[in-house]
Formats: structure tokens, sequence, C-alpha cells
């Protein structure tokens, strides 16, 4: 019959083992004593293993927490550098910068994850040392062991944590103060990223627009034609979601635009889906309220009351959205791979 072990509950088979596999607690069993064990022996027996149990139960909580933490800082940076990726930037210097602090973080959260294992194993071992000693020490001498234990892994871990953070937003900054030209094109995308960085967002859906139609050659006439669409540049496509993506946290962009249209039965083929799958789709992105369509002066400039999807607003002829330029739209985003 298996039992467990008092502190950390891992099972094993009586007799077999003297001390725990994963916390080193004794797990020898009393000897016989004529007459059964006095009750002040077990009385601070029972305190000891109340006493264990804590700092080992204190100890996997820092633990948990602080693998958490990595694991969010790691999705950070993961994040952070696949959206880095979909800008293509002229300077390769920036490039090679960005390339070796990535590595550089990796490094530091694999030695951060080796400095918990370490911790543990070294709180296990305390803790097998000091079996015998816990139940003669005051209980205000073990909560001072304790909570010094705790405040000596926190404050490494915060100091790291704090490190890696500075060295994301540096990388944030080099990004952000770098100007934002399409190779293919030649236009400079640098007043659409500040407008978005401010959210200044009504001002950023025209600037969108006014770029759009400088790129496509189509200022003077003012709209996008089907042929246009199919025929824009998809590195100018593709920095333009990218910025309204990474601005508004996923809220805004033509892709994320693209995925509705997908999730309400519409084909990115550049084919009109029909009016059931058309006005479906306008009603998610907000386009449409209760069965009326909105002009551009009705629209939500604001992430905190606008829906997914809402914005930029930029497939119009006098401010009204065609069905057939948005397929096509949707289908230049699709051969593009945005």
């Amino acid at each position: 019959m298996m039992a467990k072990c008092p502190v950390c509950e891992t099972e094993y088979t009586p007799n077999e083992v003297e001390t725990c596999s994963v916390c080193g607690y004794d797990l020898t069993p009393y000897p016989p004593i004529i007459g059964g064990i006095p009750s002040g022996f077990l009385e601070k027996e029972k305190k000891r293993i109340a006493a264990a149990k804590r700092v080992w139960q204190l100890s996997q909580s820092q633990v948990e927490s602080a693998q958490l933490m990595v694991s969010k800082v790691q999705s950070q940076l993961d994040e952070m550098t696949r959206k880095i990726d979909g800008f293509t930037q002229s300077q390769s210097q920036l490039e090679s910068q960005i390339e070796a602090i990535a590595s550089q973080l990796q490094s530091q959260s694999q030695a951060i994850a080796s400095q918990l294992k370490s911790q543990n194993e070294a709180i296990a071992s305390q803790l097998q040392s000091q079996n015998e000693a816990i139940a003669s020490q005051s209980q205000s001498r073990l909560e001072s062991q304790i909570e010094a234990i705790a405040s000596q892994s926190q404050s490494r871990l915060e100091s790291q944590i704090e490190a890696i953070a500075s060295q994301l937003q540096s990388i944030t900054e080099a990004v952000a103060d770098t100007p934002i030209v399409s190779s293919s094109s030649g236009f400079d995308y640098t007043q659409l990223h500040r407008l978005l960085k401010s959210g200044q967002w009504k001002a950023a859906d025209q600037e969108t627009a006014k770029m759009m139609l400088a790129v496509a050659g189509k200022t003077q006439r003012g709209y996008l034609g089907e042929n246009d669409i199919e025929n824009f540049p998809c590195e100018d496509l593709r920095i333009i979601d990218g910025l309204w993506v990474k601005h508004s946290n996923g809220l805004f962009g033509f892709s994320v635009q693209k995925q509705i249209y997908i999730n309400c039965g519409g084909k990115p083929d550049g084919s009109y889906p029909g009016d059931t799958i058309w006005y479906r789709f306008a009603d998610e992105v907000g386009w449409r309220v209760g069965g009326s369509w909105l002009s551009s002066k009705d629209y939500t400039f604001s992430p905190g009351s606008a829906k997914r999807g809402h914005l930029p607003f930029t497939i119009r002829i006098d401010n009204w959205v065609y069905t057939d330029m948005y397929s096509s739209l949707a289908h230049r985003l699709v051969t593009c791979s945005i």
C-alpha cells in the first residue's frame, strides 16, 4: 500500500525508501516504543512537519510564479520579433542588432530557468538538513527564515526580469526611431506610424487612404479600382497592415478584417460572396448597424468602443464601401501572404 510524504505529498512505498525523492524529507518510521510515543513528542513532530510543509509550498509557489513570468516575457519577445520581421527595413545594421539582442535574451531566459532549478534543489537540500533542528526552533525564527528565502529569490527574479524588459524597450525605441520606407515604391510611412502610435485613429485612417492613393497613382481620381487593388505592391500593403495591427494590439488592420471576412463565410478569391455573407461581415466589423450602412462620419475612431476590424475604412468611393473592391483586397492579402 502506497503512502504520501507529509511535506510534498509525493507517493512512496513504506519501508522501501528513507527520504522523499522530491523534497528530501526523512521518511524512516519511528522506532517501536513501549507504551507508545509520548504526546509531547508527537506535538513537536506535527509542528516540525507543518513548518517544513510551509517552506516547501512557498518554494513551489515561487518557482511556478517565476516560470510564468519567464514564459510571459518569452511570449512578448516572440511576438515582438515576429512583428519586427514583418517590416522590411533597409538598415542591415539594425537587423543584426535585433538578432543579437534576441539571442542574448534567449540565453538569459535559459539561464533563469537553470537558476530556478538550482534554487529548488537548494531549498530541498536545506529542508533535509534542517529536519531535526526545526522541532527546537521557535515559530518566529521559522517565519523569519521563510521570509528571508522568499525575499532573496523574489529580488533576484525581479532584477533579471527588469533587465530583460529594459532590453525589449531598447529594441522598440530603435525600431520606432527608424524611417519606415518601402523599397518597392519608395514611399515613406513614418507619418502613419506616428499617428497610430499617438492614438490619432481618424487621422491615421485618412493618412492610410492618402498613401494608398499615392502609391497606386490615383490621388487625383480619389479612389481605388479593382485593378488598382489587385496590383497594389505587397510590401506597401504589408507595412500598412503591420502598423495598424501593432499599434491597435491586434484590434485593427487589413489582415484582421480578412480573417473576419473568411470566418463569415467569404472566400478570398476576388469574387462577390453574396448579400448574406457580405452583410454578416459588415455587421461584424461595425460598418452596418441595425441593418443600415454607416457613412464615414459615423464611424468609431476609438479602440475602446470600436468593433474588431472596424478600421481602416480605406477601400471606399464617396465614403461608401464597395463589395467587389473589398473582395479584391481580401484576394490581394492572400496573394501577398498577409
